[in-house]
């Protein structure tokens, strides 16, 4: 592809990018036209909403001062969090490391009876203005 080619397809890319902003805008403003009855029910569910999260908040306040056991989960599941993302790490370093010395990788492997899949591949990604175009 030559530089003018680069520059007919960048063009293209950003007068759809700017037509489709238009017509999302447009069809923003009717949606947003909305009949009173409809607001003022969007309205109580949004208050409905803030209450049962205000409610939810002080439930679980109520638990970490007075249950001693939830306390102790929630330790637990950040410690196995921290453990888990530990594990990733070693995982992901193995995977880098065999792929450096192999090419991309596709092992099977069996872990306590089930079958794994472990695959790498190098991923090209087109970037323009340091965004991925998708």
């Amino acid at each position: 592809m030559t530089t003018a080619s680069f520059q007919d397809a960048i063009q293209a890319l950003i007068s759809k990018q700017e037509e489709i902003k238009l017509v999302k805008k447009m069809q923003k403003d009717l949606e947003n036209d909305v009949p009173m009855q409809l607001e003022e029910l969007m309205l109580q569910i949004k208050d409905l909403k803030k209450q049962a999260k205000d409610l939810k908040d002080e439930y679980i306040k109520l638990l970490l001062e007075e249950n001693a056991e939830y306390v102790e989960h929630r330790e637990s599941v950040q410690a196995l969090k921290e453990e888990i993302a530990e594990a990733k790490l070693a995982l992901f370093t193995e995977a880098a490391k065999l792929s450096r010395e192999h090419g991309e990788l596709d092992q099977t492997v069996v872990v306590e009876g089930l079958t794994h899949r472990l695959q790498t591949q190098s991923e090209v990604q087109v970037y323009l203005n340091g965004r991925v175009v998708k």
